[in-house]
């Protein structure tokens, strides 16, 4: 019965494939469900540390926080293709994920700390220990999700990905949607702060790194075309000894590559600068690290909602029934809508459906649609070009609209009042965006056809 329900949304899977899919739709579905239980947290235990409470709280650390975290992943992408270079795809998980548990755990420490944690009401932007957790759930964010992926589209073809991916994602969306209902959890237990439920996240990310050895172990022994061995090819030593500056070289001397980039860099752009204007009236409206962690929580799970909503009604399908053209090009379309409607009433209501709507049709249609475009590609650009584009690309792009953010205090302090300030800044940053949106349709246009050619190219090839 599941099988043919599956089989009617996303495609005839074969037992094979479909215990696959599943297997990775478990992990992912932890993976997503932990890091959108630290999103809320990254926030509020940042505020509860740095900004403070109050109505007129100044929210103009958050975006500061946003650009620091691109400077840090350097030398993260750094260690990360260095091992990329050493060490077998699966035994990644092992060590990023055992680093990123004895993280969490000490973190948990630290807030529980009388002086350093929680338990210290007095704000400050001194307080170093609310920037270093903000980054590193950024960077928790940034480094899993990538090596899923890269590990994903280097296991899965391309044919199989089109039914598979959007599966994964769906049951992503099903970790999305409880993950962020956990941080009710402290007050239910009747903790007086968040830093048990950072303990949780890191015990779920040890059940992450057990189910990749499962799956590992099942290519291992069933899949003989995809052996289990060193993710470099004889033909990748040649190409990327250099470790992260091959992936780097690759992004720019590889135009498909770079619109990848470019695709990634516009949606996050201008999805911060919704991100920042809807925190910033959160942070308004809620006391103390639970009440922002619940508030945050709720919206948490909204967005992984209504993704698994528009998953489950087919929604992921648009590139496998009407083409990566289709499914590459409606979304500038869809967010301009949303950049509309925040020009027109940047409210906190107007916000949090636009958040809503903007992230869970990321979700459930542009991503499944960009992870597929990696699959004609060489393992270098898999894991090493794919690593600067989802971890450094990505941030850095964050940090760009940071940088829009963070004119809104040059603009009250212009305008000498706050509103009038407000309303320039809102006018500005809709403009900038509507550019950001007519270049990424010309791009997505461009990574369409592209896709296309080479994975007709990949596929005569292997019947010739």
């Amino acid at each position: 019965m599941i099988k043919r329900f599956l089989s009617k949304w996303y495609g005839n899977f074969t037992r094979e494939e479909l215990i696959r899919a599943l297997l990775l739709g478990m992990a992912f579905a932890l993976i997503i469900g932990t890091y959108w239980t630290l999103r809320p947290l990254k926030d509020a235990l940042f505020k509860a540390c740095v900004i403070g409470d109050g109505h007129y709280s100044d929210a103009s650390p958050l975006a500061w926080a946003k650009m620091l975290s691109v400077f840090t992943l350097i030398p993260l992408i750094m260690f990360y293709s260095r091992l990329v270079d050493r060490f077998k795809r699966q035994t990644l998980f092992y060590i990023i994920g055992g680093v990123m548990v004895c993280g969490l755990l000490i973190f948990s420490f630290l807030f529980s700390h009388p002086a350093l944690g929680l338990d210290n009401k007095v704000a400050s932007t001194g307080r170093w220990i609310g920037w270093v957790w903000y980054v590193f759930v950024e960077a928790y964010g940034s480094i899993l999700i990538a090596l899923f992926w890269a590990y994903a589209s280097d296991s899965i073809d391309a044919e199989c990905a089109k039914k598979s991916f959007p599966l994964i994602v769906m049951c992503g969306q099903i970790g999305g949607i409880l993950g962020p209902q956990s941080t009710d959890l402290p007050s239910l237990f009747g903790f007086h702060n968040c830093a048990p439920l950072v303990a949780l996240c890191a015990v779920s990310t040890i059940i992450i790194v057990l189910i990749i050895h499962r799956y590992a172990l099942r290519i291992a022994r069933q899949d003989v075309s995809i052996p289990a061995q060193d993710i470099h090819l004889p033909q990748d030593k040649k190409e990327g000894g250099a470790g992260f500056i091959e992936g780097l070289r690759l992004l720019v001397t590889d135009r498909y590559l770079f619109g990848i980039f470019l695709v990634i860099g516009f949606y996050e752009i201008i999805v911060t600068i919704f991100d920042f204007n809807f925190k910033r009236l959160v942070f308004q409206n809620a006391v103390g690290d639970m009440s922002t962690a619940q508030s945050l929580g709720d919206f948490g799970t909204a967005v992984n909602a209504v993704a698994f909503t528009c998953l489950a009604l087919g929604i992921g399908n648009v590139q496998r029934r009407l083409g990566m053209k289709t499914a590459l090009c409606a979304m500038p379309f869809i967010i301009g809508i949303m950049v509309v409607s925040f020009k027109l009433n940047p409210s906190l209501g107007i916000l949090f459906w636009i958040m809503v709507a903007g992230k869970a049709l990321n979700y459930a249609l542009n991503s499944p649609s960009l992870k597929q475009l990696y699959i004609p590609t060489s393992q270098a650009a898999k894991y090493k070009a794919q690593a600067w584009i989802e971890m450094f690309g990505s941030r850095s792009a964050k940090a760009c609209g940071s940088g829009v953010n963070a004119l809104l205090k040059v603009f009250q302090t212009r305008a000498g009042s706050a509103v009038l300030g407000f309303g320039m800044y809102v006018t500005f940053a809709s403009s900038f965006s509507a550019v950001l949106l007519i270049c990424w349709f010309f791009v997505a246009l461009f990574l369409s056809r592209e896709y296309d050619r080479r994975t007709k190219f990949a596929k005569e090839k292997g019947q010739s």
